[in-house]
């Protein structure tokens, strides 16, 4: 007999929950799941008023999401069972990662990024087959994430080409030309662009704000001076000191506050360094600008909408 499939599904470091027996036999069930659910915890700070009644304030953020996984996991056999067990004493082991908490329903699928708080606790059933386990988790940050990543690109704003223009022969010749009509033109032509602009706009349909990562990628030739995003609304901007070379790649991850050149930390090249996110269920534009042009290079906005 296995754990059958049932209702919301849940993936965490290599296993899935409720999804019937994997490739080994074996069966996950999350029957109770505390704290995913759950709005995000307040954090007030008060300070008592020394010469009056009532209390300062600070800004009331909230704090990180604890999540507990209760369950059953089901092997075929006895002798299968204790490699079970070693299965969920070993998950989430890495000190250095935050891994994937990732549920499924109907609606949409949400993930987020947890690390233990506590061993996984493990209790072998009668039955020699099954055991019940309980994983305790938290997330730093709550928030949790839809898969689908969203994304935007920009580049540096070129204006508009548009005017008469010589396609007759070579220098030798002056004057203009007619060379009749065809498929190759040669002669007085008329010449239209609209030009490239450098503004995108950013979405966000959840319940909470979304961070952004910002990716700016250097020209194919020439340089990329001081890389800027601005948001048009507020004028929160993001401005980067040095200069980008070809095969250059800055990125900057407005949640985490992490700014990478090339892999490595710049956080202190920036002369504005205002991080800003995406209000929940609202829409933004921001604009890419530079101290100088480079027709090629790029800024990439890459988000998923976030709930509490």
């Amino acid at each position: 007999m296995t754990l059958v499939a049932i209702g919301d599904t849940w993936e965490l470091d290599g296993l899935s929950f409720n999804t019937g027996p994997d490739s080994r036999g074996y069966s996950f069930h999350v029957k109770t799941a505390r704290g995913w659910d759950s709005g995000l915890p307040p954090r007030p700070r008060l300070s008592d008023r020394p010469n009056g009644n009532g209390s300062y304030r600070a800004s009331n953020y909230r704090g990180s999401r604890v999540i507990e996984l209760d369950g059953l996991a089901r092997a075929a056999s006895r002798l299968e069972r204790e490699d079970l067990m070693a299965t969920i004493a070993g998950v989430c082991l890495d000190p250095q990662t935050l891994y994937t908490l990732t549920k499924t329903t109907r609606a949409r699928t949400l993930t987020l990024f947890a690390e233990l708080t506590s061993e996984p606790a493990i209790t072998p059933m009668p039955d020699g087959l099954t055991c019940a386990f309980n994983i305790q988790l938290v997330a730093a940050d709550g928030r949790k994430y839809s898969t689908e990543v969203k994304s935007a690109q920009a580049m540096l704003a070129q204006a508009s080409v548009q005017g008469v223009q010589w396609d007759g022969p070579g220098p030798s010749v002056s004057g203009v030309e007619w060379g009749g009509p065809g498929p190759s033109i040669t002669g007085v032509v008329w010449q239209a662009s609209s030009g490239t602009g450098s503004t995108i706009g950013l979405d966000n349909d959840g319940t909470a704000a979304a961070p952004i990562l910002f990716t700016f990628t250097a020209p194919v030739t020439g340089t990329l001076p001081q890389p800027t995003v601005s948001r048009l609304d507020t004028g929160e901007t993001i401005a980067y000191s040095g200069t980008l070379v070809p095969g250059d790649v800055l990125t900057v991850n407005t949640g985490t506050g992490l700014a990478l050149l090339n892999g490595v930390p710049v956080r202190g090249l920036f002369s504005r360094f205002e991080l800003f996110e995406i209000a929940p269920r609202s829409a933004t534009s921001v604009q890419f600008s530079a101290g100088g042009p480079a027709d090629t290079a790029t800024m990439l906005a890459q988000w998923s909408d976030a709930y509490n």
